[in-house]
């Protein structure tokens, strides 16, 4: 088995003058293939109160665990907004290329400013419960916009605003107001190929020790522990997890494998 790994560290609708006449831009590309924004494997409920196309996503089962879980990114894109702001908390908005933006409201921690960029499963940062809006309830406030006018952004929060409906996982969400989802499953699992991550830590004897998602999509577990199927490196397009991505509060070094 060969092991490489790594350290982990639009066109916007527009009026163009011409000599008087008015030319309307092409229309809207297609919207990025979203992810849901949690790791692999998680079970989330999503439900749209009474602000759709905007989601409320809180963790399932019981909503335990959802004030402080890892946020990431649900495609590639460029941070546009990171901030914190009076009533919605800590906010971070994601350019992801023809004119489609991200939007994440209340969170608990930002992992990234304004010009980052990010691949999908980029750790973003943590859900919480800031700003007045969040009524002290940890929960993941989304929003997909489309810059409709234009100036480099999408507007969210609001009713008017650019927000459309999201798609994860190739399925739409957000139709109407008073919907719930349960169960929703992250497949945010890395590049198309792979069968799940896996990653390579120091277990505190000096060496490293290769661990894998288990088959549950719960946790990291030890590769040796699974010997059927056999464990592969992919020859190109490694994948990179960053971030501490087993939560136990150091990062991590990251790498794809594929059944082989």
């Amino acid at each position: 088995m060969v092991v490489s790994a790594v350290l982990r560290v639009g066109i916007s609708a527009a009026l163009v003058a011409t000599f008087g006449v008015f030319v309307t831009a092409s229309p809207a590309m297609a919207a990025p293939a979203l992810q849901l924004p949690f790791p692999c494997g998680q079970k989330w409920q999503l439900d749209t109160w009474q602000h759709a196309p905007a989601l409320d996503m809180v963790k399932e089962p019981d909503q335990h665990g959802t004030d402080g879980a890892t946020l990431i990114a649900p495609a590639a894109g460029t941070v546009n907004q990171s901030f914190y702001h009076s009533n919605a908390g800590n906010v971070i908005q994601i350019d992801h290329g023809g004119g489609y933006y991200t939007t994440y409201l209340h969170l608990g921690y930002r992992a990234v400013s304004v010009g980052a960029r990010v691949q999908m499963g980029t750790t973003i940062g943590k859900v919480g419960a800031t700003g007045p809006t969040s009524n002290g309830h940890p929960h993941l406030h989304f929003e997909l916009g489309y810059d409709r006018d234009g100036n480099g952004s999408a507007s969210w929060g609001y009713a008017g605003s650019e927000r459309v409906r999201p798609t994860f996982n190739g399925v739409t969400y957000g139709t109407a107001n008073g919907q719930t989802w349960n169960n929703v499953t992250s497949r945010n699992c890395g590049a198309t190929g792979f069968q799940a991550p896996a990653m390579m830590r120091d277990d505190g004897d000096g060496t490293m020790t290769i661990y894998r998602w288990s088959s549950t999509g719960s946790s990291f577990a030890r590769a040796s522990d699974y010997t059927s199927g056999g464990w592969t490196m992919a020859n190109t397009g490694d994948l990179v997890a960053s971030g501490d991505v087993d939560a136990d509060g150091r990062d991590d070094i990251v790498a794809a494998y594929q059944n082989g």
